[in-house]
């Protein structure tokens, strides 16, 4: 390595031994009727899904359950799926 040059490493966890959990930006997790959610594609669209969040640290929160690897998950604006979920609840009123 040379002072400057730049690489890329993943850091697990400890206990996880590499499996076992998922990592995701934190603005990709919502709260939904006092659940921590995320929103993960179908073919008609976005769904909110119930997480559960392990560990958080630079940005980056650790899924323990309810996310598979490989999801496509909604990150950036993630909170606009969410508004759409709520206006979708008022209406109904």
């Amino acid at each position: 390595m040379r002072p400057g040059q730049a690489i890329s490493a993943r850091i697990y966890t400890r206990g996880t031994g590499g499996a076992g959990g998922v990592s995701v930006p934190e603005e990709a997790i919502q709260t939904v009727e006092g659940r921590d959610v995320v929103f993960v594609r179908t073919a008609t669209g976005f769904v909110a899904t119930p997480v559960l969040i392990g560990q958080r640290s630079g940005g980056r929160a650790q899924i323990t359950s309810g996310l598979r690897a490989g999801q496509t998950i909604a990150t950036r604006n993630a909170f606009l799926l969410k508004a759409e979920l709520g206006k979708g609840s008022g209406e109904e009123e």
